[in-house]
């Protein structure tokens, strides 16, 4: 008997040890990341506003607000236009109107329950909590969404777990989120 208990503890020593090395099922908690809730303050550099995002875990790449898009000769084929300079209008969560121009570095195809649809992808720096990434950004009409900026998983790897039973980032000592 105490040959066999051995033996089974061989066994499964390996399996408890891969499962607390983080290479597992221990992944999902690692020291140093940072609280993050369904919604969270993001100021985009480059338009100089500050946006209310929602947390999206589902979503592979952050989405930003855009409409009125110019392209510098632009051609119908949106592959075509990969490396020219697209034009855009965008609208922060205070209502702030900016246009803003950057280089298109991709084209991202999204399936959703309209069917499927191109983006256009730049690349933006984005910050909240103290982290600061420049990440490829999907241009999407949201006019109809709350949200006008959706945080994915591109900008949250690495450094968020989201908790989804916090409503808003907590915020500073002292300040208030509307």
């Amino acid at each position: 008997m105490p040959v066999r208990t051995a033996f089974v503890y061989f066994l499964l020593l390996p399996a408890v040890l891969f499962s607390l090395s983080g290479t597992a099922a221990g992944e999902s908690f690692r020291p140093g990341k940072m609280i993050i809730g369904r919604t969270c303050r993001v100021q985009v550099e480059e338009l100089g506003l500050e946006y209310l995002a929602r947390v999206d875990t589902g979503a592979s790449i952050t989405s930003i607000h855009a409409t009125d898009f110019l392209i510098e000769k632009g051609t119908s084929d949106p592959l075509d236009n990969v490396g020219r300079k697209i034009n855009f209008l965008t609208v922060s969560s205070d209502g702030q109107y900016k246009r803003m121009s950057a280089e298109i570095a991709e084209i991202q195809t999204v399936v959703n329950a309209q069917g499927r649809e191109k983006r256009y992808l730049v690349r933006l720096t984005l910050t909240a909590m103290g982290v600061r990434k420049t990440i490829l950004v999907n241009l999407r009409d949201r006019s109809r969404l709350r949200y006008k900026l959706l945080l994915g998983r591109n900008w949250l790897t690495d450094d968020f777990l989201v908790d989804v039973d916090l409503d808003e980032e907590i915020p500073a000592e002292g300040e208030r989120l509307k």
